[in-house]
């Protein structure tokens, strides 16, 4: 007896031991493989949906009608628990790393300055076990929404709610779509353990086995701690995360028109397959939900809504889509619920649903006059210069360099373009404007019942928005005059679209606001949180819907269908349509300009150079420039310095070729400064022929004297033989006609030549 007893704790002896063995992040010792017999092995979280907790957490699903609820308008409120069955913790970190678009960068601020909501890069940590030893690796997992307020990551994408009927396929993710809703992950933590009261029948095996503690080997790896870390976050084995069905977001928005009868909640976590886990395909739960306060049997009314504006430039698509049902008939002949359409018409379908067939309003498309190009008339001009363009018709044109996209060059039946470098397409369209439709939302005043100034800035009005549109004024009757600040709100409302505070005063007013209101459902208008109130409220004589076509339905109140808060006569419009016909290039055709050249003039010059004859290709063209007569460059008449000589000429096309040539003159400096003490000088200068020549020689040399005119014309010779000394003589040349004259002292083999101008 006492061996067998022995033998029994020799084999139990090591189960003991292996059980108390941790199993940690930091010691993988006791850690389970989830493959029998390995002991080296990544050890990856399964994250399931539960469908038991979707069903019966917090009483299961609630519905509500689409008015009289306020702020759940329209909501199938559902509940959320995402258990993690396997033998690793979902462990997330954020990076420093946000993404913009297509760029990246590693600082908050600067993503910020570059979008307004930028995306912060994850990670998932996911540890593995060699032996005894514990490590991790990490790979990228998506993005979060980070809030400072917060303090913590959203990871993005953590699931989606969707009510559908259901069809022959099996897999619930084919069938339609009734109305949606999605996650942000507020923080993953570890909420309960799955052998904890409150989510016993959370955790379940693929055979539906309800999971505990004890079934998971692993259990607690990850720490059981996890919590809105804005570090690390995360789910450990044998844990959940649940979102209660009174949290924001999560419930699914029920489409107005929806009728009673039978539906699946379908909830998918990871939707996108950021994380890596053991099983990818438990990742979603479906269960069956009766709806009872939409629209019941014989009470249903189909209606169409388009994806966008319904008045169309040529060429563009609008969606139409009725009312869910299970049928359609089109007046196109169409039998799917949305239609694009392309073509000006008026358009109904009628919809058969469970609870009835209805046909709906027409709904009118129209299209722009924008499908032919316009005609034109091109021009020619020289090179280098710019040509006129003109374009038929009347209207508004815009002028471009490229036949799709491009600059935008300008605006009118004419264009002037830039000089020409060669022949070049311009390219033109015509540009049709239709205003934006008018309309008023609401009733008109306060006057519909029995009301009273409310003292509440929570309360506010909910609508439908059916196409984006300017919200430009409303009319508001106030208790007591001061600044109120009036918020434009998201379905959420959380998310402030549009802001402004304006003083209003007692009494009744029109205040302008201006928000630009985009498409979508379940807005909010109403007042910030901490405004002053007062404003009057009506608790009787209210009917909604109040709606314009096509446009806006403000579809009951924070309070339910029997109030109307604070703002009247809504002063709408939808943006003006901006229609452009295709491009039509016109040309512009660039004349070469002639090949122009010229010859005779060298690169520098002295003042005591004589001038020079240039000879320009072709014959028959004018230079210009300092010290140019005619054909002629004299460096004198230039003067010292450095100057641009230009020779043009003008073919029979009636183009003007140029070309030019830089020269440079400098002053006169030879041997002649050793002869002279003091350099010849005529004074005065300019003068009326009467002038005084004097210098000073050094020494012995042959002297003589030349005055010529400026072509070279000598007009007075004189010898002085061979001179020694101050020379001081003057001179009367009054009977010469005035003009520029030079005097030249010849000094042995040397000339000195010195301007004369006779006045």
């Amino acid at each position: 007896m006492r061996k067998r007893i022995t033998s029994f704790l020799a084999l139990l002896l090591p189960l003991i031991a292996a059980a108390q063995s941790p199993c940690t992040t930091t010691n993988a010792t006791g850690c389970v493989c989830a493959q029998s017999g390995q002991s080296n092995c990544d050890l990856l979280p399964d994250i399931t949906v539960s469908a038991y907790a979707l069903a019966n957490y917090a009483g299961g699903p609630n519905e509500y009608p689409q008015t009289g609820a306020g702020a759940d308008n329209g909501r199938l409120r559902v509940t959320g628990s995402t258990p993690n069955i396997g033998h690793g913790s979902l462990t997330v970190g954020s990076l420093n790393e946000w993404v913009c678009g297509v760029d990246t960068f590693t600082d908050y601020n600067t993503a910020v300055a570059n979008c307004p909501n930028p995306k912060q890069l994850i990670f998932q940590k996911i540890y593995h076990k060699n032996g005894n030893t514990m490590t991790y690796t990490q790979r990228y997992a998506g993005s979060m929404t980070y809030h400072p307020t917060h303090g913590h990551m959203h990871v993005d994408d953590w699931a989606t709610f969707t009510l559908r009927t259901q069809t022959s396929n099996p897999d619930p993710l084919t069938w339609p779509i009734v109305g949606s809703g999605a996650k942000l992950g507020f923080c993953l933590m570890d909420y309960y353990q799955c052998g904890a009261t409150a989510a016993v029948g959370h955790c379940r095996d693929a055979q539906n086995n309800t999971l505990v503690n004890a079934d998971f080997p692993n259990f607690q790896l990850g720490g059981g701690q996890y919590n809105c870390s804005p570090a690390e976050q995360g789910i450990s084995s044998g844990y959940t995360d649940v979102y209660s069905e009174s949290l924001d977001l999560m419930w699914v928005n029920i489409p107005p028109g929806t009728c009673n009868g039978n539906y699946h909640i379908v909830i998918e976590v990871d939707p996108q397959n950021f994380f890596q886990e053991e099983d990818e395909t438990n990742n979603l739960c479906v269960i069956p939900f009766t709806l009872t306060q939409q629209v019941p049997n014989g009470q249903f009314v189909a209606d169409i809504t388009p994806s966008g504006s319904t008045n169309l430039c040529a060429g563009d698509f609008v969606t139409l889509t009725a009312t869910q049902g299970t049928s359609y008939a089109w007046s196109n002949g169409a039998t799917s619920q949305s239609i694009q359409v392309n073509a000006a018409g008026s358009y109904t379908c009628t919809v058969t649903a469970q609870c009835g067939t209805d046909a709906s309003d027409p709904i009118v498309v129209t299209t722009s006059n924008t499908t032919q190009a316009p005609t034109g008339t091109g021009s020619t001009a020289c090179q280098y210069t710019s040509a006129t363009l003109t374009v038929n018709g009347v209207g508004t044109f815009d002028w471009y360099d490229a036949m799709t996209g491009g600059n935008l060059l300008g605006s009118g039946t004419t264009f002037t373009t830039p000089p020409l470098t060669g022949t070049t397409d311009f390219y033109v369209e015509r540009v049709e404007t239709t205003p934006g439709v008018q309309g008023n939302v609401g009733p008109l005043t306060s006057a519909i019942g029995a009301g009273v100034y409310h003292q509440n800035n929570a309360r506010y009005l909910q609508f439908d928005a059916l196409t984006d549109f300017t919200l430009n004024s409303v009319w508001v009757d106030a208790g007591t005059a001061g600044n109120r600040t009036i918020e434009l709100r998201d379905v959420s409302g959380s998310v402030v679209l549009a802001s402004i505070t304006q003083y209003i005063p007692a009494g009744q007013s029109r205040v302008n606001l201006g928000f630009q209101v985009p498409m979508g459902t379940n807005h909010q208008l109403g007042l910030s949180n901490g405004s002053l109130s007062d404003l009057f409220r009506n608790s009787a004589g209210v009917a909604y819907p109040y709606s314009v076509a096509n446009m806006a339905s403000i579809t009951t109140s924070s309070a339910g269908g029997q109030y109307y808060y604070y703002f009247y006569d809504w002063d709408i419009q939808t943006p003006d349509m901006t229609c452009s016909t295709p491009r039509t290039p016109i040309t512009a055709t660039a004349t070469p300009a002639p090949t122009v050249s010229f010859t005779g003039l060298g690169s520098s010059y002295t003042t005591a150079d004589p001038a020079v004859t240039l000879v320009g290709t072709p014959a028959g063209g004018a230079f210009n420039g300092p010290g140019i007569t005619g054909n002629s460059f004299s460096a004198s008449v230039a003067g010292v310095g450095t100057h641009t000589v230009t020779y043009s000429y003008t073919d029979g096309t009636g183009c003007e070729g140029t070309a030019s040539m830089v020269v440079t003159v400098t002053p006169f400096v030879s041997v002649l400064g050793a002869m002279f003490d003091v350099m010849p000088a005529v004074y005065p200068n300019p003068n009326d022929g009467r002038f005084m020549l004097s210098f000073d020689l050094h020494g012995a040399h042959q002297v003589s004297l030349d005055i010529v005119t400026i072509t070279g014309q000598s007009v007075m010779k004189r010898s002085f033989g061979v001179f020694d000394g101050a020379f001081r003589e003057e001179f009367d040349m009054t009977k010469m006609a005035a003009g520029v004259y030079f005097v030249e002292l010849h000094v042995d083999d040397q000339t000195v030549r010195t301007k004369l101008v006779i006045q």
